[in-house]
């Protein structure tokens, strides 16, 4: 165990006096459809965008595929357990878009039957055990169709959005307490059309990206109205999307231009989205509306006003900019590849401070009364997805430490006045991350991808005394 044990492997070697959190708090993990389902129905048949690209060839860092992933689709009933033995009280997932609806428009389409009991028999389980659900609707997979025709892009994409969130909203509300419209908008905006590692792959697309933040600013809007209007005067559910902070740094303190960088970088990645749903239209600094054409992208968006009942936050690291010479100026710049702090495995920095700043001062314009609830946040460590023996990645002493600084940056945010509600650890189970594949390993539980066998790492058993006593210590260290 992390805490107050003296066995070999990770060893707490000082403490001090535990933090209390408020009566209440929610306790949980996080997780996403593709990266853990492996449903056979979406391998087969290549029903999205990236079960397509993980076949494409050279898409993937490390070679893997998420076709079995970590078989929640079959053993989600023992997953659950795992939750109830961590003493957590919720958990975050999505719906398989492509799976629920995975044909073209046309006459009477509906939710396919065995994907709908599928997600049926998962929420009712987590209901029955008394586990609060955060449902997101859009986490980075569009159906292969769409995709085709442009996927976000296109304004047909927010139209088949707001379609798929109402028969959804219909199906499944009453066994959803958080609903999630679109995970991370522009990360995936980031990632699909200016770093070009996810699908389609474009790079320095920046046309094409501010084209599909303003469809899924969109979107967004006419998803909160589609579950707004399902649910009576007396249940209206929150419903929020979650926004990846990061906070943005000058590579050179005394460079103006890595500054400018900064700026910019910060401004669109972590503002243009909050920013935009309560100013009710699309949002773009100054400087960036008069680029090209992207100033027609602004104006008012039906529905998008104040659409955003709570804040969810995903937080891991943050970034630090620099200018790239050349003509044109190019005021976005580019990540730094410096680092002047401990990384995890993807190089990420820790750096729990910062998520203390996103709490206390990033988001403070939006708060407006709502409450805040991380989402994500969590440690990477680097195994091959081919490891089934051994006791390999058990002893974690950096995640523990990485868990227990962010959880006190939490704490201090709370007295400091921010209305924190929850937190949701990523993830549960190591899981497919996306363009760098099954060896990244975020999860509390580690799994043996050739035999699927499940193992509590030591942080899993940290975190499980953390919510059973719904307190941390102020300061600990690990060996």
């Amino acid at each position: 165990m992390c805490v107050n044990t003296t066995s070999k492997g990770d060893r707490l070697i000082s403490s001090a006096k535990r933090l209390r959190f408020p009566d209440g708090f929610l306790w949980g993990a996080a997780s996403s459809h593709y990266q853990v389902e492996g449903l056979p129905a979406e391998s087969r048949s290549r029903l999205s965008d990236w079960s397509n690209w993980t076949r494409a060839g050279g898409k993937i860092a490390d070679g893997s595929d998420a076709d079995r992933a970590c078989e929640f689709y079959s053993r989600f009933a023992q997953d659950i357990e795992i939750v109830e033995a961590l003493n957590l009280n919720s958990y975050r997932t999505s719906f398989n878009w492509p799976a629920l609806l995975p044909d073209r428009p046309g006459r009477d389409r509906k939710l396919d039957p065995e994907v709908v009991d599928y997600y049926k028999r998962l929420l009712f389980t987590l209901k029955e055990k008394g586990i609060k659900t955060f449902l997101t609707l859009f986490h980075f997979c569009l159906p292969t169709w769409l995709a085709e025709e442009g996927g976000w892009t296109e304004p047909v994409s927010a139209d088949e959005f707001g379609f798929f969130a109402e028969l959804v909203a219909r199906e499944f509300g009453d066994l959803v307490d958080y609903w999630v419209t679109i995970n991370e908008p522009m990360a995936y905006a980031y990632q699909s059309f200016v770093s070009g590692q996810w699908p389609p792959g474009k790079s320095k697309s920046y046309e094409c990206a501010f084209l599909t933040i303003r469809n899924m600013l969109v979107g967004h809007a006419r998803a909160y109205g589609a579950i707004k209007e399902w649910a009576d005067s007396e249940d209206r559910r929150p419903v929020s999307f979650t926004n990846h902070w990061r906070p943005f740094v000058a590579e050179n303190a005394l460079n103006p231009l890595d500054h400018m960088v900064r700026f910019f970088r910060d401004s669109i990645f972590n503002h243009i989205f909050p920013k935009s749903i309560d100013s009710g239209g699309m949002v773009l600094p100054r400087v960036v509306s008069r680029i090209g054409d992207l100033g027609r992208l602004e104006g008012e968006i039906p529905g998008l006003l104040g659409s955003m009942d709570y804040l969810a936050v995903n937080y891991y690291t943050r970034e630090i900019s620099r200018f790239v010479p050349g003509w044109p100026v190019d005021p976005f710049g580019a990540k730094s590849e410096k680092s002047y702090l401990e990384t995890n495995s993807l190089g990420w920095e820790i750096f729990p401070e910062g998520l203390y700043r996103v709490l206390t001062e990033d988001i403070a314009p939006y708060l407006k009364n709502r409450a805040v609830f991380i989402t994500e946040n969590g440690y990477a460590s680097n195994f091959s997805p081919d490891l089934s023996e051994g006791d390999w990645s058990i002893e974690d002493a950096k995640r523990c430490q990485y868990l227990q600084s962010h959880l006190v940056a939490i704490h201090r945010a709370i007295e400091a006045g921010v209305n924190v509600k929850g937190y949701l650890h990523w993830s549960l189970t190591d899981n497919f991350e996306w363009a760098e594949g099954l060896s990244p390993r975020f999860g509390l539980v580690r799994v043996a991808y050739p035999t699927q066998e499940r193992t509590f790492r030591k942080s899993a058993e940290l975190y499980a005394r953390v919510a059973a006593d719904n307190s941390i210590e102020e300061n600990a260290t690990w060996e």
